[in-house]
């Protein structure tokens, strides 16, 4: 609880910068990746930790789907709602390590750099498997930690500051997470040239 209430003061004083320094990983690698994402999706879907609302604008406009939100931080969701006007979607206040829907809620789960964020992305994968469907799909979009050796020494490092201020870890192995959380991975794609943004796509193994 106190690493949770740590992480929400670190993102809503971070709220008002965030898009900017996100910018950045943003033209590296997740400006044509997200569409791919949200490509995907099908059903009831819902989006884990929508930030500022960057996915919004690619949201499926098909009548057979249906978007919700969850987002931990009020600073980063005051944030998104300019992106969200006009947009068909449920916003709600919650934590994604406790969610509270029921089981086999949704056909798709989605998350884009959540996993890096929340303090027990084990518990976050878990309460995944456990609203999506046995047929659903849980597609991440995120950062990892490199298989190569010295960027994996940089990416080690750098962590430790990039968690104090912005509650970013950007050397956790994701896919170990997925499993670890219930989650059989399907699809595991590199997207840039070096491995340490991934878009995986997985089912819960339930």
């Amino acid at each position: 609880m106190a690493e949770t209430k740590a992480v929400l003061h670190r993102f809503n004083r971070f709220s008002r910068f965030y898009d900017v320094v996100e910018g950045i990983v943003e033209h590296i690698a997740f400006k044509r990746w997200r569409p791919a994402v949200f490509s995907k999706v099908e059903g009831r879907c819902l989006e884990v930790g929508f930030g500022t609302g960057r996915n919004f604008r690619y949201y499926p406009k098909e009548k057979d789907v249906r978007m919700v939100a969850i987002e931990l931080s009020p600073g980063m969701a005051a944030r998104s709602k300019e992106r969200a006007k006009g947009i068909d979607i449920d916003l709600i206040l919650m934590d994604a390590q406790h969610l509270a829907f029921k089981d086999n809620t949704f056909d798709s789960v989605v998350m884009t750099l959540v996993l890096c964020s929340v303090p027990d992305p084990v518990k976050t994968v878990e309460e995944c498997v456990r609203v999506c469907k046995p047929a659903g799909k849980i597609i991440d979009l995120e950062h990892v930690r490199s298989s190569n050796r010295l960027i994996a020494f940089m990416q080690d490092i750098i962590t430790p500051v990039t968690n104090m201020l912005v509650a970013l870890n950007i050397n956790r192995d994701t896919p170990g997470n997925l499993e670890k959380g219930g989650a059989l991975i399907i699809e595991d794609r590199h997207v840039t040239f070096i491995d340490i943004f991934r878009l995986i796509v997985s089912r819960p193994g339930k």
